[in-house]
């Protein structure tokens, strides 16, 4: 059941601050009462009201707006007086919620494929060759690193040491 009210809202305290920001201010300002009157946290605020605050700019909003509000699922709809409020059907609202849940689950593919690209990396930096991975788990990388000789990794480590011992000499000059 929507339950409806008409309000007055009064603009007395945005007049209060600075004058480059009363707009926004009354913008909230319209939001917050309607969270405190129609006890909900959600809060639409139609584009009527807002335009009506912003039709002289940010520097002089109007003193008071009076606004129709509907109260729908615990979600407030507000327009100003005589224009008609559309609230969306089960269809769109279906259709929004199932649009989001595909976002979250390609967000987690590009997080999961890149995690993967950065363990591809520090196997070839430790071979020193290209290497193609199609594991999943932390097991079966630890499996592919186990696998590579111990000849080589010694031998990447003395060429490291060597490198940093030359860049050492060339920065304090000695030979």
């Amino acid at each position: 059941m929507a339950d409806e009210k008409i309000f007055t809202v009064p603009f007395r305290k945005v007049f209060q601050g600075t004058r480059k920001k009363r707009a926004k201010r009354a913008t909230t300002l319209v939001r917050n009462f309607l969270k405190k009157h129609m006890k909900s946290e959600d809060v639409k605020i139609g584009k009527s009201i807002n335009e009506k605050i912003w039709e002289r700019g940010i520097q002089k909003p109007p003193r008071r707006v009076r606004i129709h509000a509907i109260k729908e699922n615990d979600i407030v709809y507000a327009e100003l007086i005589g224009v008609d409020i559309k609230t969306p059907s089960k269809d769109v609202l279906k259709k929004k919620a199932d649009k989001k849940k595909e976002k979250k689950e390609k967000i987690k593919e590009e997080r999961k494929e890149r995690k993967k690209k950065s363990i591809q990396e520090e196997i070839e930096d430790e071979t020193g060759k290209k290497v193609k991975l199609d594991v999943d788990s932390k097991e079966e990388i630890k499996e592919k690193i186990s696998e590579i000789p111990e000849e080589k990794k010694l031998k990447a480590d003395k060429e490291l040491q060597q490198a940093k011992r030359s860049e050492n000499q060339k920065t304090t000059g000695k030979a």
